[in-house]
Order: C-alpha cells, then structure tokens, then sequence
C-alpha cells in the first residue's frame, strides 16, 4: 500500500518564521521584522491564505474518494434480495403466476418465473447402473427415511448408467416444469462454489428423455445441477404426449435421465427429488415494464395496466389501448396511486423521496411527461453519476442508501419539468432478509388451505455498500490479489478452482524430473478428492484448473498438470507385549495408522527410527523383534538406516499393518 501523505503539514507560525528566515537573502536592505511593518502584514496575510489553502486540499470529500474507486474499476455494491427455496405441500397440480408473493417473518417472497406444481405426482424411482444391481424406491421410503438417498447412477458410475422416475400421471405437452434435486453433500472436501455456470466444463452429460409411445425421445431441458453435481433444479419440457409404459415390472409414465459422459469425482447421492419447490426472492415488486406478449405470465387478479406504444419518429412512450400496445406498466393496485412520484420543476439538482424503503436500483424505471407535447412519455436512463452527461442527456440517479433520486443540474444532465411515473419498481430488505429455514409460509393470494415450508436459509442479501465499506473491500483485494506468482499462490488458487472437490496440489521442484524443462514452465501436481482416496487427474478436472489458473499466472509461463501416483504400504512388525494387556494388538495399529496419517502431502519420507519409536513408545510392548516397511511402486529409494522416501508424485496410502505377537 502507498503511504498516505499529509499536505497540511504546517502551522501558520511555521510558515511565517520560515517566511521571515528568507528575507535576508532575497532582500538584504529590509531590516524591520517586527509586527507593526505593513512587510510583515502582508507576509503575514499570505502565510494565513497558504495554511487555508494546504488545510483544503488536505481533505478528501465522498465525491473524489468515489472517483478513486472508479479509476481501480470498483463500484460500489448495490442492494441485493437474499433468495430460498420452499416446498409445497399439494396433492394436486396448479399453477403459481410469475411474481407472486409469499410471506415469511412478515417479509415478501416473490417467485421469479411460472411454476408449475405437479403434487403428489412421482409414484417410483428405478436406477439401473452401469455396475451394480437395480434398484426400486417408492419415494414415500426417501421420505419416510430421513438418512436415505438413492444413486440415480450407482455407487460406481459409468456410462450408460440410467435412472427412471416414474409419474402417476402424463406431464402437459409444451408446458415447463421444474424438477428440484437435493444432493447429500457429507463429504469430507468440499465442492467449490460455481459462480459462473458458463466457464465451468462439466464433470458429466446427462441426457433427458420421455416414453412416447415408439421410443424414449428428449426433452428441452436447462440443467442448473451441471450433471447432477449439485443441487438445484432442472427445468425441462416435453414437446409431445407421454405414454403409459412399464419398467422393471412398473407401470406409468417415465422420465428417463441417462449418464452419458462420466468424469464424476463422487457418485451423486440424491436426499430428495420433487415437483413442489419454488425458488423464491426477497422483493417486494410494485410495479414491473413489460413487452406486451409477457403480459399472460403476470395477470392476476390484485393488478392495474397501463398500456403503451413506441412513436419511434419522437422516440416517446404514448399511452394506448390493449389492442395497440407494445409495453404495459402493471401495477399493485395499492400502489397505483402513487405511480406519479412527483411533478418536476424545471430547477437543477431535484431529488424525490420513494414511497418505500428499500428501493432497488436494478427493478427501478421511469417516464416522464413532456409538457410541451402532451400524452408524450421519454424514459430516462439510470446512470450511477452524472460525470458523462451532458446538457440535453435524459438521466438520473437512484440513491438507494438514501432512498430516493437525483437529477441532474441542467449542465450535466437533464432537469425534469413533467410528470416523473414510475413504470417498474420493487423494494427489499436487503440484508435483512437472511432468514433462516423452516419457516411459517403464508399464500395470501393463492390458497388458504396450502402449507409449505422453506428448505434453506435465505442468503445472499445485502444492503447498498456505503463508500467506507467499499474503500475497506478495495485494501483487502489489493491486499489479497489473486495472482500465481509463488509457488503457494499457484497451490492456494488451484484449491479454490470452481466446481471441483481438490484435496491436495503441490508446486513440483525442477530437481524432481530428469527431463528437459522449459524455463517458465510450472508442473503441480494434483489430487482430486475421491471416496476411495485413488483418484486420478481427469481431461474435465484437468481443464477447468487450466481455465481457472491461466489468466492469473505470469506472462509467459507455462503449466503442465500431473495425477498422483499411489503408493500402497503395508507394515510388518514382530513383538513382544506385556502379558496385562489384551487388546494390545487394536491399540499397536491405531498407532501405526496415526502414525501414517500425519505423512500427508506428496513424496513424504517414511522415517523407519521415528516409526520403530513409535511403536515402541506404547506402554504395552515389551520389545521389537522385527518391523518391516513394503512399500510397492515405480521410483522408490531407501537409504542405510531403512528410510523409505516416495517420488515427487507419490501419495502413500497404508493398506495393512500385520501385527504379529510373540508372547
């Protein structure tokens, strides 16, 4: 970090003695320094004038602190709706309209898209693996049996492995429906969270496909598992009619998701599917701007429309009729009534106070009248200042800190002077709204009679950062900037690559390989997590890592990735115990396994005086007649004192400690 400077760093009495110190030399023949010569007056006034100039260009306002964020490309963080999942409790299907609204703890919920909810609709599960036998489930067991999941690929996955969901009844041809997956994720590494689904190079493809009569045909689905890797949902369609089929002696109507590309580090493990889960975010909409053929998904009954057309030769909006719209306002109808935020003036600088907290500046849209052109709306832009605009630029400012608007001053931006009507608007509770699961679920404009609950907290909210937090989250990225330039930078943000389970990498040395080695080239190897602790460096892990690493290593160096290699150990040792021990057998291999444990890590040296010590450390051995250390694979050493030293590549795995006693 550069040091911060001080430019006031003079008292006026300082000024005036060094001021006074000068006369000699610049002007021999003054010779009266007292305070009554006009001379030292007017040095005097000077020295005031420069220690209230030095005092002012010393502060710092809001406004240029801003303007330093925007030179390192900062801005500051908007307000942000947390976001939860619920379940409904139906037996029956029925539709739930695009933004309706669910309450929790007294805050609103909306939901973002149509959901169709299906009910009590998933009869059975069948799994047919690629290895392994097949398996059937009546999802009332996954309910009944909390711990339960199902493999939908099997334990060991492998291509063409195939998992069946059976419904009671057909799904409506051209209709979409959300299919909720929730994985069980205890597992020992995490899997790194997927910001960006688009750069992420999937771990496995899946196809989808529907019994329709001749064949199982595919559907146009969107798949936000990323394979069944995650937990999310997959939204799909069938294009023509399902048809009653049978399945390992079950009849219904069958969706059929096939594994067709498997580089899965861990076999998914599904804890629950469903039909009924609502993704939910925490606004309250008032009003929204739409194209006019969106206008089906939002009808409901508690709404107001105004309708408008384009005049493209003004480029106005103009209030009109349903049969000539093209864009509708639709409101709340206890927000209709204040649609018109205020009347402007004409005078620079107008700011309007919302008519409800929490404003969020990316739902927010207005128009406003033209006092000269009647019936003629303009809609303004949202900018985040006005440094680029100019006199006749139709731009404002929302403040959600402040929650209200800003105009501009008739010099840069535009000063309004007709009716400003808010066509889109929404509010949230920001940070407030990280509530937590299981909450009571109340559907005013639904049904009184459905239940539900949510399955996850509510994350993800946030209030509008203010300029001393965003100035704090600027040192810690300049502070913690993620670029490989150590060998422990390369390491940390391996770790860290999106979507992927990594359980250890390691920087190689160039004394490790007896080949010929670029001079900027970097070789790490890296050990992904797997269950039966053998995994190997996948082409899907392998190109992700490169994604994620190329753009922050040096310029002009290279990388080249290496698998493990494992190394099975087993350990041999003959003794004697002591004749009141009786389980000294248990006790010598918890020793011998803790001891292998702490030898984690790449190429780790097994140290046979520190083994035999720890051995014989144990109260209840008597003496050591024979320890032996085998360990099987390619480039392996041991020196003089039985030392066993593994490869640069090389992960030891302890398969079996054969204890035998000598009584």
């Amino acid at each position: 970090m550069l040091p911060e400077i001080s430019l006031d760093n003079s008292t006026f009495e300082e000024i005036v003695k060094k001021a006074r110190s000068q006369i000699e030399q610049i002007y021999p023949t003054w010779t009266d320094y007292n305070y009554h010569d006009p001379g030292i007056t007017i040095l005097e006034l000077f020295a005031f004038l420069k220690e209230a100039q030095q005092f002012y260009i010393d502060q710092t306002s809001d406004d240029i602190r801003k303007k330093f964020l925007q030179l390192m490309g900062i801005s500051l963080k908007k307000r942000q709706a947390s976001h939860t999942t619920i379940k409904l409790l139906s037996e029956t299907r029925f539709t739930v309209p695009i933004g309706s609204k669910f309450y929790m703890n007294k805050l609103c919920f909306e939901t973002i898209k149509q959901e169709n909810i299906l009910g009590d609709i998933i009869k059975y599960v069948i799994v047919k693996p690629k290895y392994g036998e097949i398996f059937k489930s009546k999802l009332r067991q996954m309910k009944d049996y909390g711990n339960m999941v199902v493999y939908p690929f099997g334990k060991k996955t492998g291509v063409g492995s195939e998992f069946f969901i059976c419904l009671n009844e057909p799904l409506e041809k051209g209709k979409y429906y959300s299919f909720s997956i929730l994985l069980d994720e205890n597992y020992s590494v995490s899997r790194n969270l997927i910001k960006d689904i688009n750069s992420f190079i999937p771990l496995s493809k899946i196809d989808i496909t529907y019994f329709d009569g001749e064949k199982y045909s595919n559907v146009e689905y969107d798949d936000y598992t990323l394979g069944i890797i995650r937990s999310g949902e997959i939204l799909f369609s069938v294009p023509t009619d399902m048809i009653y089929s049978v399945e390992e002696e079950i009849g219904g109507y069958f969706i059929k998701i096939s594994l067709v590309e498997d580089n899965l580090d861990v076999a998914p493990a599904i804890k629950s599917i469903s039909f009924n889960n609502i993704n939910l975010i925490q606004k309250d909409t008032k009003a929204v701007f739409l194209d006019i053929d969106q206008l089906e998904f939002w009808k409901k009954d508690n709404i107001k429309i105004d309708y408008y057309y384009f005049d493209e030769n003004n480029g106005c909006y103009i209030n009109t009729t349903i049969d000539k719209a093209e864009k509708v306002a639709v409101y709340e109808n206890d927000f209709y009534k204040n649609k018109i935020l205020a009347i402007g003036n004409g005078l620079p600088n107008q700011s309007y106070n919302l008519p409800q907290n929490g404003i969020m500046s990316d739902n927010f849209e207005i128009l406003v009248s033209s006092i000269r052109y009647k019936g003629f709306l303009r809609k303004w832009i949202k900018v985040d200042n006005f440094d680029s605009s100019k006199v006749d630029d139709c731009h404002y400012i929302v403040d959600e800190e402040n929650n209200c608007i800003h105009f501009g001053n008739g010099i840069r931006g535009r000063m309004p002077e007709g009716e400003i009507i808010i066509v889109s608007c929404a509010f949230s509770m920001g940070k407030s709204g990280n509530i937590k699961a299981g909450q009571n679920i109340e559907f005013p404009y639904i049904s009184d009679n459905l239940k539900g609950y949510s399955i996850y907290d509510a994350v993800g909210g946030a209030n509008p950062e203010t300029l001393e937090e965003g100035l704090i989250r600027v040192r810690d990225l300049l502070s913690n900037d993620e670029r490989a330039v150590s060998e422990n930078d390369y390491e940390e943000i391996i770790k860290k690559t999106p979507g992927l389970r990594i359980w250890d990498c390691k920087v190689l040395e160039n004394s490790a390989f007896n080949d010929d080695k670029y001079e900027n080239e970097v070789r790490i190897v890296v050990r992904p997590y797997s269950e039966n602790r053998y995994a190997v460096l996948s082409k899907a892990y392998e190109k992700n890592i490169l994604n994620h690493i190329m753009g922050k290593r040096l310029i002009g160096s290279s990388i080249r990735l290496y698998s493990p290699v494992y190394i099975e150990v087993e350990v041999y040792v003959q003794l004697r115990i002591k004749p009141q021990y009786i389980q000294a057998e248990k006790k010598i291999d918890i020793a011998v396994r803790d001891f292998f444990d702490k030898l984690n890590g790449f190429g780790p040296v097994i140290n046979y005086g520190s083994l035999f010590a720890c051995i014989d450390g144990l109260d209840e051995v008597m003496e050591i007649y024979t320890l032996y250390v085998d360990a099987r694979g390619d480039q392996i050493s041991r020196n003089s004192n039985g030392d066993v030293k593994l490869p640069p590549l090389g992960v030891l795995l302890l398969k079996k400690v054969d204890c035998i006693i000598i009584h």
